[in-house]
């Protein structure tokens, strides 16, 4: 066989040994067998292909990851054309969701709120009927105990005190008795009649707000109650007059009279205002006449409508 000068040489001297020595056979095959065996050592090729083909596959995996991620990125965001007072606007469907769940929630606060006013003035008008029944109330028992009280004179209890002095004792400690109740109305009377004109007051305001004005507020009611007095309402009349509602009124009317009074006196100021006179050359009609014609043929051409056309028609 042929080969390179190292193999030639390697094998003539295993020949050489190989006669001298018996042993040599197995030595020489030994060294025949690792020289066998280094020679049969190969390097791991493929698995670095391998692993460079796993590198390239990995490498690409990323590159459409990437790539998918720019996809998306770029990706045009949907929006939907709403019209809100007459506009048209853009709205992507995060901002109509977030709207919708705005409107809702306010919806529901008005919701609420709108039951809590409900709640209270019905509360507020249990309150009232309450309270018009105690007054009524009231004004039994003041009525009973002024029934009940008889005014004597000072020779009655005299003459009482002389003929029987238990009787006398027990007559003037009930009157006493009910001249306190009589007192303890009074003054109950007198608190409620001045809550409700605090509150009358504040019906008023809300009725009347230029009486926030505390100029324009006497000054007013100074007036209505001449006018008052002039349609034949009394002084006491006037004075327990507290009902907003009819004060309110009374306002009205006496602002309304004062106004149709004013009318006659503008219009004679109308009727007698003398005539003005321009200075320079009269016209005379047919000039007037002209003027007003092209007057109304330029209202024509201005504005091209029927009106105008019909104007211009009319003319003379």
């Amino acid at each position: 066989m042929s080969g390179t000068p190292e193999e030639s040489s390697l094998s003539q001297h295993d020949a050489v040994n190989l006669l001298l020595n018996t042993q040599a056979p197995e030595e020489v095959s030994e060294e025949v067998q690792e020289s066998t065996a280094e020679a049969t050592v190969e390097t791991p090729e493929p698995e670095e292909v391998e692993v460079e083909a796993a590198d390239d596959s990995q490498a690409e995996t990323e590159t459409e990851e990437v790539e998918d991620d720019d996809e998306e990125e770029y990706e045009e965001i949907q929006t939907y054309r709403v019209k809100v007072d007459g506009e048209e606007f853009e709205a992507t469907q995060d901002e109509l969701i977030k709207n919708f769940q705005l409107e809702k929630t306010a919806q529901k606060r008005l919701q609420d709120a709108a039951e809590q006013r409900k709640v209270l003035e019905a509360e507020k008008a249990s309150t009232e009927q309450a309270r018009t029944q105690y007054e009524t109330a009231l004004n039994a028992v003041a009525q009973e105990l002024q029934k009940n009280t008889q005014p004597r004179d000072q020779a009655y209890w005299d003459n009482l005190y002389e003929s029987d002095p238990l009787e006398y004792v027990r007559q003037r400690d009930t009157e006493r008795d009910t001249q306190a109740k009589q007192q303890t109305v009074l003054a109950e009377q007198q608190r409620l009649q001045q809550l409700r004109l605090v509150e009358e007051q504040k019906k008023l305001l809300e009725l009347v707000p230029e009486w926030k004005d505390p100029e324009v507020e006497a000054k007013e009611k100074a007036a209505i109650v001449t006018y008052a007095r002039s349609r034949g309402f009394t002084d006491a009349e006037l004075g327990a007059a507290t009902d907003s509602r009819i004060i309110d009124m009374m306002r009205k009317a006496h602002l309304y009279e004062t106004l149709q009074s004013q009318k006659p006196i503008a219009k004679k100021k109308v009727k007698t205002a003398p005539k003005m006179v321009k200075s320079g050359q009269p016209k005379n009609k047919g000039d007037s006449a002209t003027e007003r014609k092209r007057k109304a043929f330029d209202r024509l051409s201005k504005s091209n409508s029927r009106e105008a056309a019909i104007d211009f028609l009319l003319t003379k």
